[in-house]
């Protein structure tokens, strides 16, 4: 765990290279050399050879954004992940082929993902109709968010396409946290079913019967085998109790209001030992949760055109006086004032003739 820094917690956040493995092969087709891309990223030109290697999350942050301008390709993210499979996943991937149930496989992803990173925190929110599988950034307003949200969505709906044959899926909804893109032709494309931008969350809304179908050619006796090997993975570096606490409180506001006590009961940790332990690091609860509120906040503020109400009731503030004042504390500015100066600008759209085609229909 990092230092925090003026209020403001800075993690030593690592990512699993995984399906960036593929990433110069697809620089190498648009023109481009790969060696200088990852060059100006501050990786070196060998950082990508290895699935199972690990670099920083800013530096994952950071390759994509200069990839996505360097092909003049907004949605690069979309094609990055459009090979996403659960061999990208490694053992997590092994876990989730032998799983009993799809919805088995999506929760063993989102229990293991903080082995892969911890840039970002996988979740499975099941409702009685329906659930979402998606990802929520533990980081802020960083310029590759657009990028890394196609391609999270991108590998979401991979991953459920490839578990859910020979039956295939119909996805009820993608949602993606960023702005409406100017060119909406690869999404049509790619998404084939509704979809939403300058949504709360980067998810699918899966149909809840979904959950229960049993995974094609599953191996009970592997999956035994899988999750010994599994829990012996940390390629992100093994969790602290802030982590954790950071995990379960960005997940948790996406589920309405929530408590200390709810997020214990989650953490497996009583309330009194959780206060404990982060004290022991110079910490206190409502240190941690005015922290991820702020960076959610932040996010949703540069990178959708939610209100700042609406934000503001998101991150638990339904009051829009009592959230404004909370930001002012956390960045010195109203809501309105900071959005202003740390709005993202999208990478412009590449001329009709050039771009990318990406055919990833099942």
């Amino acid at each position: 765990m990092g230092p925090w820094e003026n209020g403001v917690m800075v993690a030593a956040s690592l990512h699993r290279v995984g399906i960036l493995e593929n990433l110069p092969g697809i620089l190498r087709l648009s023109g481009l050399n790969p060696v200088e891309v990852l060059a100006s990223a501050g990786l070196g030109p060998n950082a990508l050879d290895d699935a199972d290697g690990v670099i920083t999350f800013p530096a994952k942050e950071r390759l994509l954004h200069l990839t996505a301008e360097a092909t003049k390709c907004p949605h690069i993210g979309l094609e990055i992940s459009s090979g996403m499979q659960t061999k990208s996943l490694g053992l997590i991937g092994d876990l989730m082929r032998n799983a009993p149930t799809i919805g088995d496989a999506l929760r063993d992803f989102a229990n293991h993902h903080h082995r892969l990173s911890n840039g970002t925190v996988a979740y499975l929110l099941e409702e009685k109709h329906g659930a979402y599988f998606g990802f929520a950034s533990l980081q802020s307003e960083r310029q590759g968010h657009n990028v890394i949200c196609d391609c999270l969505v991108m590998a979401s709906l991979q991953l459920v396409r490839e578990l859910a044959r020979p039956e295939g899926v119909m996805v009820s909804e993608v949602l993606l946290s960023r702005r409406k893109p100017k060119d909406m032709g690869p999404y049509q494309r790619v998404f084939s079913t509704r979809f939403r931008f300058d949504a709360e969350q980067t998810a699918l809304l899966l149909p809840r019967a979904l959950l229960d179908r049993p995974v094609f050619g599953a191996d009970p006796g592997q999956r035994n085998r899988m999750r010994e090997r599994v829990a012996l993975l940390w390629y992100a570096g093994e969790s602290d109790i802030v982590m954790k606490l950071r995990r379960a409180l960005r997940v948790g506001m996406l589920r309405g209001p929530i408590s200390a006590v709810q997020i214990c009961g989650e953490l497996q940790i009583a309330k009194r030992t959780l206060h404990r332990r982060l004290a022991a690091v110079g910490l206190h609860y409502q240190q941690v949760l005015d922290e991820t509120r702020s960076s959610f906040a932040r996010q949703l503020l540069a990178h959708t055109r939610l209100s700042a109400s609406e934000v503001g009731i998101i991150v638990g503030y339904p009051d829009p006086s009592v959230f404004s004042r909370a930001f002012v504390r956390w960045t010195g500015r109203p809501p309105a004032e900071w959005r202003r100066v740390n709005a993202r600008n999208p990478i412009a759209a590449p001329a009709a003739s050039g771009g990318h085609v990406i055919n990833s229909r099942p």
